[in-house]
């Protein structure tokens, strides 16, 4: 059997084709497989389509039932997972849905659930006879604009839900395969060498555009996927939120999550009705009390047709010039699930804004996808404002089914994949990647090319450059960038791109990184090598490097979840340019304390800033991740004396801040365990140990969630004491509870109990640095800590209430109370009020409170806290 399945935002389906019956068709019959699910009650019955919601009650509830039910209850319902998947924000591994509930209610990760709904198809099938799935091909589609990190993450759910033998699809490219299974004569006839098919599917969480050109000989057509669109999350969901507020602000009532999560279910229905029914004036919605007084409590108002008409039509697909870009807002209104949508819901100037990027010519005809294109006017509304754009109006290519048709592609896909019979959409892989590299130029950003656009699945490629080499038993750094833009460029070609034009122009990957353990002497050598990169058959990369003068073969891959903080502070302030001969030495100066004894170590300070011509906060990060290198490499030199130990912690954990955003980063973290393992070798001294504290507070980003775990445990005794604390010296507490406040990844529950220990210290002796840790912890935007390790809305209004009348407070209630547009995360309209009237004497940290100015995080003086404590001062600069 050949067996396509959509795993979708909103609903999933399958679909499949049986090759015994395609023998002699002229197009092989499609079936849609029917999934039994319950539907009310303990009622089960089959579906063409199952709802792609898990409802947590018992052993969890998917599909239709499971959709009604959560609607009641949200914080026990899990939905958008696809959305999840590729939200670089969270950690798409860990279990943080529903994302509506508390911490402690969130018991799946996006991939589980993705999982969840692939096994209820399994089953589903299963249950048919035809065998076990895994006999089976298997077409999964993904969004065509998902990235390497999402695609991966898909086929980690399918393998979870024993589905193993698989390959990836774009769900463009499945809508234009249906229309082709089910138009094949027509497509015979109509389709003309050179015509160009714009694919506008929308669904419920995503929109995704893709241009395939038509290419004919006689009778034989091809087609080739020429252009594909960023991400953007941005679909029929948005329309039901929008919906949805204006129904509220007709209640003028604050409603509860329950009463929203109802209200939101009620509105994707009346959106349906009414888009759908010219002759239906409007929608009554009624929405349950709370408390117990459920029917005194009943509000009730009404949607009209024209209001839906007028959200759907000039909010969402406006008339536009084709040279209007989206308007690029600082937050979405769309956050109200925890999703990054796109700021601008208008999906006609997203669309606008892919055909101008990718130069693709008027097309001659559009295919529409998705549920959002469900009611017919508003595919005629998009055809109408595409027709404005370049004076003639597109043929309208219908497919049956738009919620099925993506699984019924898919399946004609593996049947032509699996067969040779039909025909295939060319394109291959959307993205170009290239491989950043070396250069003096400043003002290009030179690459070369990895993998072209269009690359086919099962491709293999060999990146062979004349003097590539890489260094062994060091880090070894890959900056990767892709493009959907860049079609013309050949493996191995030299690309250069200007430094401006890079955010437009290309997505910057999370670095590829390895260490290359070559020999039995663990010192630096070079290693001549040539890459290669497969094109997994599921879409996936894999990139390696091989070396030329022996047997070895390292695989480099993807670090899914790590920001890449060095674009960031790039972005965020000019960067100085150091010289290779300052460099060099600078590190002789390191090398001369720690190593020659040359130099004294409270002599380093000021030579360092004297040899690079700057303040410390000022050397660019390139050149305090090669220092700390150096100060890694002669870690047994802070053995030397406590003036060395003070100076090796004190210098190196700023060369190593925050721990992670750097090609190489994790194996110096990995080095700097080594050291933790060691312990200070100057413990007993006050100074050593707090300067101790300040670097891993330092370095605290780049520890696992054990990691930051072992490093708590070591402070727990002073700063949560079971019984009377232990009295210390007050900069070593400090450190002690500043380091503890850095660690973002330890448990809620954890963090909780710090933060309520300082809102008690706060509130008997107020001071800066507690005011610091405790914003810290209750932040409501994290320095590197993902989305799901935010504390709740909840615990931040109790420790505001409680250091509201302590002097000094106000920036810290400022950063506890920060809008972010969440609502899981904001606090309750209430107590954003009382915060604003907190601030309204300081029109900046009102303006910090309201999210008005671009976040601080990034300082590192802002964030690590870069005052000295008594003693430490740096010393001036020698003289000439």
């Amino acid at each position: 059997m050949k067996i396509g399945i959509d795993l979708g935002t909103t609903n999933s389906a399958c679909a499949f084709i049986d090759p015994n019956e395609a023998d002699g068709a002229d197009f092989p019959p499609v079936h849609i497989l029917p999934i039994p699910q319950e539907v009310i009650g303990g009622q089960i019955e089959p579906r063409r389509s199952l709802p792609s919601f898990l409802y947590l009650e018992g052993d969890g509830l998917s599909g239709e039932n499971a959709r009604e039910q959560g609607a009641l209850v949200p914080t026990k319902l899990v939905h958008s997972a696809k959305s999840w998947l590729s939200n670089s924000e969270v950690d798409r591994t860990a279990k943080i849905l529903p994302w509506d509930a508390q911490e402690a209610g969130r018991v799946v990760s996006p991939v589980e659930a993705s999982a969840r709904y692939l096994k209820h198809i399994r089953d589903a099938w299963e249950a048919t006879g035809r065998g076990p799935i895994s006999e089976h091909d298997v077409v999964l589609t993904v969004p065509a604009s998902f990235d390497e990190e999402a695609r991966e993450l898909t086929v980690q759910a399918a393998h979870e839900a024993g589905i193993e033998n698989l390959t990836l699809l774009e769900e463009p490219a499945a809508a234009f395969y249906s229309w082709i299974a089910n138009h094949l004569s027509q497509s015979q006839k109509s389709l003309t060498d050179g015509m160009t098919v714009l694919v506008v599917d929308v669904g419920g969480g995503t929109s995704d555009f893709t241009v395939i050109r038509v290419g004919r000989e006689g009778d034989r057509v091809n087609f080739t996927r020429t252009a594909v669109g960023r991400h953007l999350l941005l679909g029929g969901d948005n329309l039901d939120l929008t919906l949805a507020w204006l129904v509220e602000s007709k209640l003028n009532k604050q409603l509860s999550l329950r009463q929203r999560s109802a209200l939101r279910r009620q509105c994707s229905a009346a959106k349906e009705k009414l888009l759908g029914s010219p002759d239906l004036a409007s929608v009554d919605i009624t929405v349950l009390g709370g408390g117990t007084s459920l029917i005194g409590g009943t509000l009730k108002a009404s949607v009209l047709r024209e209001e839906a008409m007028e959200l759907a039509m000039e909010g969402f697909l406006p008339f536009c010039g084709l040279d209007e870009k989206p308007q690029e807002d600082k937050k979405s209104l769309f956050r109200e699930i925890g999703l990054p949508y796109v700021s601008d819901p208008a999906v006609t100037r997203h669309l606008a804004a892919f055909l101008q990027s990718s130069q693709s010519p008027a097309p001659d005809a559009i295919l529409f996808n998705g549920g959002f294109f469900i009611p017919e006017i508003l595919r005629q509304r998009v055809t109408d404002v595409v027709e404005s754009w370049y004076g003639k109006r597109p043929l309208v290519f219908e497919n049956n089914d738009l919620d099925l048709a993506v699984a019924v592609g898919a399946s004609y896909y593996s049947y032509v994949r699996g067969t040779g019979s039909g025909v295939l959409v060319r394109g291959g892989l959307p993205r170009a990647y290239f491989l950043g590299v070396d250069s003096p130029d400043a003002a290009n950003l030179k690459t070369v090319c990895l993998v072209p656009r269009g690359t086919e699945e099962g491709s293999t490629l060999t990146l062979d450059l004349e003097n590539l080499q890489l260094v062994a038993n060091k880090p070894v750094k890959f900056k990767l960038y892709s493009s959907l833009l860049r079609t013309e460029d050949q493996v191995g070609e030299v690309v250069e791109f200007p430094v401006q034009e890079v955010a437009e122009t290309l997505h910057q990957h999370a670095p590829l990184e390895a260490v290359i353990r070559f020999g039995k002497k663990a010192e630096e050598r070079l290693v001549p090598v040539k890459l290669g990169v497969h094109l997994s058959e599921v879409g996936t990369l894999e990139i390696w490097a091989e070396s030329k003068i022996s047997e070895h073969r390292w695989r480099l891959q993807f670090e899914l979840r790590k920001p890449v903080l060095a674009e960031q502070v790039k972005k965020s302030r000019p960067v100085a340019v150091i010289s290779a001969e300052a460099l060099a030495a600078a590190e002789e100066a390191v090398r001369a304390v720690f190593q020659h004894g040359t130099l004294a170590p409270e002599e380093l300070p000021g030579k360092l800033e004297q040899i690079l011509a700057l303040g410390r906060n000022s050397w660019p990060l390139e050149v305090i991740r090669k220092l700390a290198d150096v100060f890694l490499e002669l870690n047994e030199g802070r053995r030397k004396s406590p003036a060395h130990e003070v100076r090796w912690l004190n210098l190196g954990g700023l060369c190593l801040r925050p721990g992670f955003g750097h090609p190489g980063d994790d194996y110096r973290i990995e080095l700097a365990r080594r050291v933790w393992a060691q312990g200070p070798a100057f413990g007993n001294k006050p100074e050593n140990e707090t300067q101790w504290w300040i670097f891993w507070g330092r370095v605290a980003g780049g520890l696992n969630r054990n990691q930051q775990a072992d490093v708590f445990q070591r402070t727990a005794y002073a700063l949560l004491p079971k019984g009377k604390p232990q009295r210390l010296n007050s900069s070593l507490e400090r450190e002690m509870w500043r380091c503890a406040a850095s660690l973002e990844l330890l448990p809620a529950g954890t963090r909780t109990d710090l933060g309520n220990a300082l809102v008690k210290r706060l509130r008997s002796e107020p001071n800066a640095s507690d005011f610091w840790c405790l914003a810290r912890i209750g932040a409501r935007k994290l320095f590197y800590g993902p989305l799901n390790q935010v504390l709740p809305a909840a615990t931040a209004v109790r420790w505001i209430e409680g250091i509201g009348k302590v002097n000094g407070s106000e920036e810290c209630i400022a950063r506890l109370g920060q809008s972010t547009g969440d609502a899981t995360r904001d606090l309750p309209p209430g107590s954003l009020e009382m915060v604003r009237r907190t601030l309204a004497g300081s029109p900046e940290l009102l303006s910090l409170f309201e999210g008005d100015t671009p976040s601080d995080l990034d300082s590192m003086a802002r964030v690590f806290g870069e005052e000295l404590p008594s003693g430490l001062v740096l010393a001036a600069p020698a003289q000439e």
